[in-house]
């Protein structure tokens, strides 16, 4: 009796236990069910795009800001890229060592560190390049290396600019244009190779001659320089005073017009009455010679208020002079 009683109690403890073992092992499994699918929530953020690859194959290149879902590992695998952000490269050398994933694209031989200018001179150079990932999936997926391309398609661009201009140019006004023919240049080249990179800036750092001959390319810079301060405080100059040399002609030459022209009034006033004293004096001679006598007299004495003529025989006439002025 105690022998059975004990082998139910045993049985029933195993049942238990076995019960509380596959409970146990039910809620363990539920968990790590709810955690796996937990782990397919994933998020982007204000900068980035997402690129979801469902068993390697990509089936989402544009998943935008915000919160989303995916199958999770192995099935979905995410990849952010920062699209918003701008990245930096800086190009100090030219070179590019053998084997590089950049170089096996092109030809064998590497880029020297310096340039040949147009006119066979040796000039060293840096810049800065400023971009953007602007196609996600071609920047993850078309090249290995984005950025190493980056840096010898740049370093090559600049290789071809520089070849087309003379050092002179390049060490002074022509930075502006090397740097716009290498936004333009590198920029095709890109779009050419689907590398999924934009172009947003090139910035020129530094160009410079060979040392030995740096001192001798200063000094020439230098003298072209002053150069041009002479050129343009001599044009700043010729726009200053210009307009004045032209405004005093101008005025010169209206009180030329004027004084010309009050002449001219007046000699042909003076003739005119001349002309009509000349028509009076054929009418009557000895009045007008007489009138012209006390017109000249009156005008050379003011002062004068009559006048006595005599005549042959002694006889007197009085002329009151205002009078004949009225």
């Amino acid at each position: 009796m105690r022998e059975a009683m004990e082998k139910t109690i045993l049985q029933y403890l195993k049942s238990t236990a076995r019960s509380l073992l596959r409970n146990y092992a039910l809620g363990i499994g539920a968990l790590l069910a709810v955690i796996y699918l937990g782990s397919g929530f994933y998020k982007i953020s204000e900068s980035e795009i997402g690129v979801v690859q469902r068993f390697g194959k990509v089936i989402d290149g544009n998943v935008g800001p915000g919160a989303h879902y995916r199958i999770p590992w192995p099935v979905d695998r995410v990849t952010k890229v920062p699209v918003r952000t701008t990245h930096t490269l800086e190009i100090t050398d030219l070179s590019l060592k053998q084997g590089s994933a950049a170089a096996r694209p092109s030809a064998t031989q590497p880029l020297s560190a310096y340039c040949i200018t147009g006119d066979n001179n040796i000039v060293f150079i840096d810049f800065l390049i400023r971009y953007n990932i602007v196609d996600p999936v071609k920047y993850l997926f078309i090249l290995n290396s984005s950025e190493e391309y980056l840096r010898h398609i740049a370093s090559a661009a600049a290789v071809q600019s520089l070849a087309t201009k003379t050092v002179d140019d390049i060490l002074t006004v022509g930075k502006k244009s090397v740097e716009v023919y290498l936004k333009e240049e590198i920029q095709k080249r890109l779009d050419l190779h689907d590398t999924g990179l934009g172009v947003g800036a090139i910035e020129i750092g530094d160009v410079s001659p060979h040392r030995g001959v740096r001192t001798f390319f200063e000094r020439v810079i230098n003298a072209q320089i002053q150069q041009r301060e002479v050129v343009n405080n001599a044009e700043s100059y010729a726009n200053e005073n210009l307009p004045k040399a032209k405004g005093e002609a101008s005025r010169v030459l209206e009180e030329a017009e004027a004084y010309k022209f009050d002449v001219v009034s007046r000699a042909e006033g003076d003739a005119d009455r001349f002309k009509k004293q000349y028509n009076e004096y054929r009418k009557a001679k000895t009045v007008t010679k007489q009138r012209l006598y006390l017109d000249f007299i009156q005008r050379k004495f003011p002062e004068l208020k009559r006048i006595i003529l005599v005549d042959n025989s002694g006889r007197q006439r009085i002329l009151n002079l205002r009078m004949l002025s009225n």
